[in-house]
């Protein structure tokens, strides 16, 4: 009967340190985690150095000797772009600019985005050079309508031209000039579409 009594109390107590060894056992399996290398830091490279832009302030825009006037934004762009490659490579010491015109729609002094464009090629790399020149803007028209209306129409053809231009080019640099229709047929145009025209040139 003792013997019972002893074994019912110790088996209790038995039990207690079982279940403490085996959760400590599972403790002790528990993996450690492992800690990951942090990602090496990589440096981004340093960026190239961008060329100095080209000095064109020793050289002139000289008046061109060409009386054909240029009326396509393209064709802008490469005849400058041909001019600055050569002065660039010391092919030149001046750049001679073409002279570029905006045409305009019967009875209208509205620039065209066309006409918009080949300003924006002529006046862009005009303000790279030394600014020395100076240039001319002068409005014409066609034979059709009154003197009054013609030198009105030219006057504003004119002016919204050099207006244009001098979003690149200071106004103080630009001249403007008009003649309605007194110079119809004094300027060899073939047609009267070519005569309603803003042209612009370095004096």
């Amino acid at each position: 009967m003792n013997l019972v009594k002893t074994i019912g109390r110790i088996l209790p107590v038995a039990l207690s340190l079982a279940v403490l060894v085996a959760c400590g056992d599972k403790k002790k399996d528990k993996p450690v985690p492992v800690k990951q290398p942090e990602p090496a830091q990589v440096e981004a490279p340093a960026p190239e150095p961008e060329p100095a832009p080209f000095d064109f302030s020793k050289f002139a825009a000289v008046k061109g000797s060409s009386t054909e006037f240029l009326t396509e934004s393209s064709a802008v762009e490469a005849y400058l772009n041909e001019a600055f490659a050569k002065v660039e490579q010391g092919q030149a010491t001046s750049i001679e600019f073409p002279g570029v015109s905006s045409l305009f729609e019967l009875a209208s002094a509205e620039l065209s985005s066309e006409g918009r464009a080949v300003i924006a090629a002529f006046g862009t790399k005009l303000a790279q050079t030394n600014m020395e020149a100076s240039v001319l803007v002068e409005g014409y028209t066609c034979d059709l309508g009154s003197v009054a209306y013609n030198d009105e129409l030219s006057q504003r053809r004119a002016e919204n031209a050099k207006a244009e231009l001098s979003k690149y080019i200071p106004a103080s640099k630009i001249t403007a000039k008009w003649y309605g229709k007194r110079l119809y047929k004094k300027i060899k145009y073939g047609t009267r579409e070519e005569h309603r025209r803003s042209n612009i040139r370095i004096q």
